[in-house]
């Protein structure tokens, strides 16, 4: 594995790196839409996420320690595969 930078953030797309120590959920967002409980817990985070709207270019939901929802239009697939 490689030292460094690289290893500490994780890349979420359009020049937005966040620091992999704080994330706490990768949600894809299609898959948030089939399920009441991950709708709710992104409305608790206090974010003006719309969920119930299907929005093309997002495809993930990025939760961190800091109570911040980022959004990513990379799949929750290859972010995952990023974050080791």
């Amino acid at each position: 594995m490689k030292k460094g930078i690289y290893n500490m953030f994780l890349h979420i797309g359009e020049n937005n790196l966040i620091p992999k120590k704080e994330i706490v959920a990768i949600i894809d967002a299609k898959a948030s839409l089939k399920s009441e409980d991950t709708k709710n817990l992104l409305e608790f985070m206090g974010e003006r996420i719309d969920v119930n709207r299907e929005d093309k270019n997002i495809r993930t939901y990025i939760i961190t320690s800091k109570n911040k929802i980022y959004k990513s239009k990379i799949s929750s697939k290859t972010l995952v595969r990023r974050s080791y």
